[in-house]
């Protein structure tokens, strides 16, 4: 690092060895040609491989020797009498600046320093002359760079009205000009601004941590990571070392060590994991030219590839740069967090720490049990060699925490990760251990915090090695927001939630949560139920992997055959429910059967019912909604009604249907005729009857009174739709329900009717009588909110689709392009495009067939795809559409016009090449 500093200087003395009465002006040139130079050598040393540190402080070496030119320039500039009554100044350097910590793109600031210079709100001509003589070279030359004027007396007001400012004086440097100033000037800003405030400063620094960690997601593993401000950020690492600095007057991680704050181990953690950050920093900058904390899924590529990961398979190379990312994010956010409570407890007397002192004084000191002291809300080590007595404490300190509710206190924590050595196969295979650990899974509502401090202490890996391979990794799918592990333990601390909870949507699935006769094992599920995505071939997809692996901890758990067959059948299927929920079509009897078929029971259906909420609330703060949730309801009111009693509790289809008529016909008003009633009971299915309410028969039967009586009235146009829509606030969207003699292209004039004026397709139930009138039913919410539909919106949609369908001239695509919404963008890898993926299955319904369409989500996307089926002449019967962060995962029940499966393969693939051709030509 010397090395490069003398490098620097040297060239600076070569390059701005200006002559001597030229003007500011005159030397641009020679200013700007040593930052180019001394840019590109930073550059090129970044490159090839020097530590973060380095090319951070090389940079501010550069600013400083530029500086120090252009102060000692100004002073020169002024007469030798000037010259030698020249007041006492200082420039100096504040902030990360102040630190010698500055990436590519880093704030520069820096203040002018003075001891009286200024009148009447003025600076002198003294201090006039050099602000200008250093500031207006800078700018001129490009620089962007941040200045005060302040006396001592002003530093001491700014510091003790902000923190933020305070902490940037303290970590000041002097760049050139007085000393005995700076000096005092350092001394004063200990004196007025630091003693006395120590707990003050501490406290505003830990609540402004705990708002940062909040806003910026919490995890030191977020998907799309803040290298400064989020957790394990460098932030965290330099909050650290300011509390220490108010507290105990240390300015170092080895200042630290040897106070015996941290121990060699950590101290090597934290520089590491500093480093690293600051070179990713540092070439975030240079790839985009512009300041950038936010590692965004698009640049990691780029990102990895410059700081020397060269796998071929680019997402192999993605995973493993970020998994190291990750890790020394990890290692910041739980050293740091550890160190920090240990401050918000110290005594003010400085001195050699240790935990006696830690520890409030009192009478009667607490009697151990088992080894540890339960008080002020922690648990603490009875002494250093509890874990050495006994190995199996290890298990039971979480147990304790979690029968009390109290935290683990720091050096407890880091007493178990020192011990970690103990974790051995004795212990792994240790029945008191393994009792410890189940009975902790069984007490629902409170496992989320034990199993997460098992994590950070590292023994949660160790003890289920299968849950520890995923620590730090990476999760390819674009809707995750966390990395493997982190998603984990945040889809148990949902679960947790259910337990007591007051409000929708968790209250609703308290009476599931608190009828499982074992909850730990959907606590095991959920734990184990990502562990396949460790496994490099996954060929098999990872649900079943990872059953394959639960079964491995079930063996070494000892769980019996009934309890290991539940834990395999949550974990194979613990995609199954969303999925069928969101993508099939839940009037059709065989999709429900299959379902219940493969759930096996009552029990079972609940478990998977929690495990998939918890799962999708655990995936990211954005994924679920109330249309999901009343899907996942629907799927599992349906399958209960076959898992709980069976065929013999299934009524005959001929009784419901005449109960039904019974009550449709209670319903109705006057004016709405029997032979109305029984017409619409004998023109559709009995599956129909199956899964319908009687009010919502009625809404269907007043809706085609409606249309057939504008027909009889002569009042419009016969092929003029019944347009009605409905809210439904508690569920998050709208109904819009139209009434009109079926045709081809229907549903493709529909659904592009409704994205012409801004409503977005949640879902789709498409019914045709047979006597030809459609009953078709959108649920939809507006586009740019996520809210239910507009009533202006309805009245926009209902003119429009009138419009298309007595074929007046309309331009049904260029309105579609008018309409833009704020949609989210599918967030790709720099380079990548989600390729287009469409399946067909002729097995999952009995009269159709179901085609499933992935893609990247494009504005009339489907109403592309409903052109296409009809230019093709196949009929769309039902649709399930669904979009996530930007892809869409379309789901279409089809048939052809004659009423068949689509089953020639000359057919399939004529159909799959027009829709790829639609959604190609919507991408250009």
């Amino acid at each position: 690092m010397q090395d490069l500093i003398r490098k620097i200087e040297a060239d600076a003395a070569t390059r701005l060895n200006l002559p001597p009465n030229s003007t500011p002006a005159e030397n641009l040139a020679a200013y700007k040609a040593f930052l180019h130079v001394q840019t590109h050598r930073l550059k090129i040393l970044h490159r090839g491989g020097a530590s973060g540190i380095e090319i951070c402080q090389g940079r501010a070496a550069v600013l400083d020797a530029l500086l120090r030119h252009l102060w000692e320039t100004a002073k020169k500039s002024l007469s030798e009498q000037a010259q030698k009554e020249f007041p006492k100044l200082s420039l100096v350097a504040i902030g990360g600046y102040g630190r010698a910590e500055l990436n590519p793109y880093s704030d520069i600031d820096f203040m002018f320093l003075h001891d009286g210079q200024i009148a009447a709100g003025r600076p002198l001509p003294y201090l006039s002359k050099l602000i200008d003589g250093v500031l207006y070279p800078l700018w001129d030359v490009g620089l962007k760079v941040g200045h005060s004027v302040r006396s001592i007396d002003d530093c001491v007001k700014v510091a003790n009205s902000d923190m933020q400012s305070k902490t940037s004086l303290i970590e000041s440097r002097l760049i050139i000009g007085s000393e005995t100033l700076f000096k005092k000037f350092q001394k004063t800003l200990v004196s007025k601004c630091v003693d006395g405030f120590e707990e003050e400063y501490i406290a505003t620094r830990l609540e402004d941590q705990e708002a940062r960690r909040t806003k910026f997601g919490n995890s030191a593993t977020m998907q799309e990571p803040n290298i400064k401000n989020g957790c394990g950020g460098l932030r965290d690492y330099q909050n650290l070392l300011w509390m220490s600095f108010f507290k105990y007057r240390t300015r170092s991680l080895a200042d630290l060590e040897k106070q015996e704050f941290v121990s060699d181990a950590e101290r090597k953690q934290l520089e590491a994991a500093y480093d690293f950050l600051l070179r990713t920093r540092t070439e975030l900058h240079y790839h985009i030219n512009r300041p950038m904390d936010a590692l965004g899924k698009n640049l990691q590529p780029a990102v990895a590839v410059a700081l020397g990961w060269h796998e071929r398979s680019p997402s192999m190379r993605i995973e493993k740069f970020m998994r190291e990312l990750y890790t020394h994010m990890r290692n910041i956010f739980l050293i740091t967090r550890t160190l920090e409570q240990r401050m918000a407890l110290v005594p003010e007397k400085l001195g050699r720490l240790s935990l006696r002192r830690w520890l409030p004084k009192r009478k009667e000191p607490p009697a151990a049990v088992d080894g540890f002291i339960f008080e002020d809300g922690q648990v603490r080590a009875a002494s250093n060699r509890i874990f050495k007595e006994d190995s199996r404490r290890l298990m039971r300190a979480f147990l304790h925490a979690q029968q009390r509710r109290l935290q683990l206190h720091p050096d407890l924590a880091q007493l178990i990760r020192q011990s970690l050595s103990l974790v051995d196969r004795e212990f792994l295979n240790d029945e008191r251990v393994r009792e410890t650990f189940l009975t902790i899974l069984e007490r629902r509502g409170e496992v989320a915090p034990a199993l997460r401090g098992m994590h950070e202490t590292n023994l949660l890996g160790k003890y289920i090695p299968e849950f520890g391979k995923l620590t730090c990794l990476v999760q390819h799918e674009f809707y995750h927001q966390y990395a493997a592990d982190e998603h984990t333990l945040v889809c148990i601390e949902q679960l947790d939630k259910i337990w007591e909870a007051q409000e929708p949507p968790y209250k609703n699935y308290a009476p599931l949560f608190q009828g499982l006769a074992h909850p730990g094992l959907l606590y095991l599920a959920l734990l184990l139920h990502d562990v396949g995505k460790s496994a490099h071939e996954k060929n098999e997809g990872h649900s079943q992997i990872s059953a394959d692996m639960a079964m491995r901890a079930a063996k070494r758990l000892h769980l019996d055959a009934s309890a290991t067959h539940i834990l395999q059948v949550l974990i194979v299927n613990h995609l199954l429910m969303a999925t069928v929920s969101q993508r099939r079509d839940l009037d059709d009897d065989s999709v429900i059967r299959d379902f219940a078929h493969t759930i096996e029971s009552v029990e079972l259906l609940n478990s998977l019912t929690l495990l998939t909420f918890a799962d999708s609330e655990g995936t990211s703060d954005k994924l679920w909604n109330g249309f999901k949730d009343s899907l996942l309801w629907q799927l599992h009111s349906r399958a209960m009604i076959l898992l709980s009693a069976g065929s013999e509790f299934i009524r005959a289809e001929e009784q419901r249907v005449e109960t039904l008529i019974e009550q449709v016909r209670e319903l109705a008003p006057e004016e709405i005729a029997d032979d109305e009633i029984v017409a619409h009971f004998s023109n559709l299915p009995l599956r129909y009857f199956q899964i319908r309410t009687a009010k919502e028969i009625f809404d269907d039967i007043e809706l085609a009174h409606r249309f057939m009586h504008q027909l009889i009235d002569g009042r419009k146009n016969a092929l003029s739709p019944i347009v009605a829509c409905q809210d439904e606030p508690d569920r998050g969207y709208s109904l819009v329900k139209v009434c009109t003699w079926d045709r081809a292209g229907l549903f493709s004039k529909i659904a592009g009717s409704l994205s012409a004026v801004e409503m977005n397709i949640l879902s789709a139930r498409i019914l045709t009588r047979t006597d030809g009138i459609a009953l078709d039913t959108f649920f939809v919410q507006e586009a740019r909110t996520g809210n239910p539909a507009t009533s202006l919106q309805c009245e926009k949609f209902s003119t429009l689709l009138e419009k298309i369908l007595l074929d007046e001239e309309v331009d049904l695509p260029a309105l579609i392009a008018k309409s833009m919404t704020n949609r989210p963008v599918y967030q790709a890898y720099a380079g990548e495009k989600m390729s287009t993926r469409v399946h067909f299955d002729n097995q999952i319904s009995e009269t159709r067939t179901f085609i499933e369409i992935e893609t990247e989500d494009h504005l009339g996307l489907l109403y592309a795809i409903s052109q296409t089926f009809a230019k093709l002449g196949v009929d769309i019967a039902a649709a399930r559409i669904l979009t996530e962060r930007g892809a869409a995962i379309d789901s279409f029940y089809v048939r052809e016009s004659d009423g068949g499966k689509i089953e020639s393969p000359a057919r399939r693939i004529l159909v799959e090449k027009s829709l790829r051709e639609a959604i190609s030509r919507l991408e250009k």
